[in-house]
């Protein structure tokens, strides 16, 4: 992955501006601008997303299998939500010439 989309992450995490998992998203009222999931998410797991951004109407990115654990360094991870605007925007900014990151648009990616 991208080392901008990497530093990005990382400034989230440590400035506490991410939600680990599904079942904390599907906690979350408001403040989430940007969902990504891993391509190893389940079924399940990929349909609460699905409704966290009805819910929220931010964009969905899918990363290819294994790179958001791995870039979270969280191997149990599937899914994160970006709680701050200005990570969210720098993280797309960057995620468009990412060729392991895809935006979300339903059925398979």
């Amino acid at each position: 992955m991208n080392n901008k989309i990497e530093t990005y992450i990382g400034f989230s995490i440590r400035s506490g501006k991410i939600i680990f998992g599904v079942e904390m998203l599907e906690r979350q009222k408001k403040g989430v601008y940007l969902l990504i999931a891993d391509g190893a998410i389940g079924k399940n797991s990929l349909k609460s997303m699905v409704n966290a951004q009805a819910k929220f109407g931010c964009p969905f990115l899918m990363t290819d299998e294994g790179v958001l654990s791995a870039t979270v360094h969280r191997p149990a991870v599937k899914a994160v939500a970006i709680t701050d605007q200005n990570l969210a925007k720098a993280i797309l900014s960057v995620a468009d010439g990412e060729p392991q990151i895809k935006f979300y648009s339903g059925g398979n990616n």
